[in-house]
């Protein structure tokens, strides 16, 4: 059983009982080509400015990632489906990269939740997926100015009482060293592509990589 597969046997993310979400995320799987942006094949800046918090408690900000290839993915902890699915491939496609490969390579999850996950929430969480995943959060205003920087959507759904879940766009944007949008990774492509077009946007940054196919 892959890495993927068993998180979603797990049920990582999955609120109990949680119907709606259920029904909401198929929705989103459905609609995410139609609401994600499009990469036009050039090379275009994106991802800056922003601050924010890691799930360590430390500040950042894009320029603390500048030099590396990003791989970014926003979401957020009680996520029934979507951003599970999400953050295993990213999990898988790292595994499928040299270790020095995988070391030029920051893998962000951005909150879009800043009320509900706090960076030790966020610590907990992405632990269930790859030790290299970094969580990060800040404020409302701060996790808008990510999301204006990025051109991402979201959106909070209530869905009774004080409850609600989180809309939100749900591509995986690839982002060059030098702070550019290399396109982006689809989760219904096979990892071998995935781990291609990171390879690609790696170049000669990583010492010692290779460009052949992905471990199985």
């Amino acid at each position: 059983m892959n890495r993927r597969t068993l998180l979603v046997a797990l049920g990582v993310g999955i609120p109990a009982g949680s119907a709606l979400g259920w029904g909401l995320s198929e929705w989103m799987l459905r609609a995410r080509r139609a609401s994600a942006p499009r990469s036009s094949g050039m090379q275009q800046p994106i991802g800056s400015p922003f601050a924010l918090v890691d799930h360590t408690g430390q500040r950042v900000t894009d320029a603390t990632y500048a030099g590396r290839v990003r791989l970014v993915f926003f979401g957020f902890t009680h996520c029934p489906d979507v951003c599970p699915t999400g953050l295993g491939y990213i999990a898988e496609a790292l595994d499928g990269l040299s270790p020095q490969e995988a070391a030029a390579v920051r893998p962000l999850f951005i909150s879009v939740d800043a009320g509900r996950d706090s960076p030790e929430l966020l610590a907990s969480y992405v632990a269930n997926f790859h030790p290299a995943l970094i969580g990060l959060t800040g404020t409302e205003e701060e996790v808008a100015g990510a999301a204006k920087a990025f051109r991402s959507y979201y959106s909070k759904v209530p869905t009774g009482g004080d409850s609600y879940v989180m809309e939100h766009t749900a591509s995986i944007y690839l982002i060059g060293p030098e702070g550019t949008l290399r396109g982006f990774l689809d989760t219904h492509e096979p990892l071998p592509t995935a781990v291609a077009k990171i390879r690609l946007a790696l170049g000669d940054t990583a010492p010692g990589s290779t460009k052949g196919e992905a471990r199985s």
